[in-house]
């Protein structure tokens, strides 16, 4: 088999950091998307579970990126790009400091100095999402541009701030400065750094998710205000159904999302008993529990399924054919024609040569094999990582400062 080779042209390190972060998403677990559903699936987890990604690790990163930012905005720099060389070395310097610690969810704790996506670039969607840097529109590479340019001229301290109120506030020892709104470290921080968040900035993130305008109505700051002994022990995103409630906009998206995972759920199946020759129990035994459950006996027929591409602003004339023909298909029983969309939507979506339903050198079925997707998580078992650091943080475990 014919190692399949990626490259880009390298017009900046902004279109870099995109494509790394396709490429690190595309090695998540759960994120292999054969059937091509992958904009509804994000678009959903975007709106449930903003901020987050498939690749963050632990909460405190979300504190340790703007602590080393907002030290090494008080330094001078010859150009915007030793800035952001600055907060690389940092962030790789603070990797065998965490390994010591025997930390778990530490960033490159094999890569080491070979770390190539640095937890700035991995989080800073998320600090942008709550407001803890205060100018969604900038992306780390632009921020750099624009502290450097405000360091360079003070006349374009207007356009984005008011230089001299970068300082402490009154609130608790906050920062509220031109580019973050961030808690402060202690001044030896480095020296005393674990992935476990003390009780203010549990409180701080929990406030940031809870409260900022993009984040505030989700189902993550929904469940963070909630007692995490209701969501401890769930672990799936249908398991969630029991504690949402039974009406509103978070039931709406929910639902949707949950229907949407439960209708496709056949299809991955499908995918599943044809790459095995219909060898696979597995797939055998939850075909059988998926074409028998009430959901395709009583809603599948009519799942408006093009309300949800209008939902998430998805205009893909093939992703909705496919979702349209995959309902004639299953509505009339026909088996054939179910797994004759499936394999000619692979060949669509990836070409023959490296589709696995038509080429056999692609794939070779083994005992125990799943390719792909099975029910759809939405990012939720990601998410209740971060908000399981957070509901630590506030019960005081790691508060000793406090």
């Amino acid at each position: 088999m014919n190692e399949l080779k990626l490259g880009w042209i390298d017009y900046s390190s902004e279109h870099r950091d995109k494509v790394m972060a396709v490429l690190d998403a595309l090695t998540a677990p759960g994120a292999v998307d054969e059937l091509g559903i992958g904009r509804i699936r994000d678009g959903f987890a975007d709106i449930l579970f903003p901020g987050t990604s498939t690749i963050q690790t632990r909460a405190k990163y979300f504190l340790i990126v703007p602590y080393l930012l907002m030290e090494l905005e008080k330094e001078r720099y010859a150009k915007p790009e030793d800035l952001l060389g600055k907060l690389g070395d940092e962030e790789v310097a603070l990797i065998e400091t965490l390994n010591q610690e025997g930390e778990d969810g530490v960033i490159g704790g094999r890569a080491g100095t070979k770390l190539k996506r640095k937890p700035s670039e991995i989080y800073w969607n998320g600090l942008r999402t709550y407001e803890i840097f205060r100018h969604p529109s900038l992306s780390l590479t632009n921020y750099a541009k624009a502290l450097f340019r405000m360091k360079r001229n003070k006349e374009l301290v207007n356009t984005y701030g008011n230089e001299e109120m970068d300082d402490l506030g009154d609130n608790d020892g906050a920062y509220s400065g031109t580019f973050w709104q961030c808690i402060l470290p202690e001044s030896d921080w480095k020296n005393n750094l674990t992935m476990d968040l003390i009780y203010d900035e549990a409180q701080f993130l929990k406030t940031r998710i809870t409260s900022a305008e993009k984040s505030k109505d989700s189902l993550l700051s929904y469940l963070l205000q909630m007692d995490h002994r209701e969501w401890k022990d769930i672990d799936s995103f249908e398991a969630l159904d029991a504690i949402i409630p039974e009406s509103g906009k978070l039931r709406d998206d929910y639902n949707q999302a949950n229907k949407f995972s439960q209708f496709l759920h056949g299809a991955h199946i499908r995918y599943n008993l044809i790459a095995s020759n219909g060898q696979s129990e597995t797939a055998v035994k939850k075909w059988t529990n998926w074409i028998n459950s009430d959901f395709v006996k009583y809603e599948f027929a009519t799942f408006p399924f093009k309300k949800i591409l209008h939902r998430l602003s998805i205009h893909n004339y093939m992703l909705f054919r496919f979702l349209r023909d995959w309902q004639e298909a299953v509505n009339a029983g026909d088996e054939d024609a179910m797994d004759d969309l499936i394999i000619s939507r692979e060949i669509e979506l990836k070409s023959k040569d490296r589709a696995k339903l038509h080429n056999s050198k692609m794939y070779s079925y083994k005992e125990g094999d799943w390719i792909g997707n099975d029910q759809l998580q939405y990012r939720f078992l990601d998410s209740k990582i971060i908000m399981e650091d957070i509901a630590k943080g506030l019960e005081g475990k790691y508060a000793e400062a406090r």
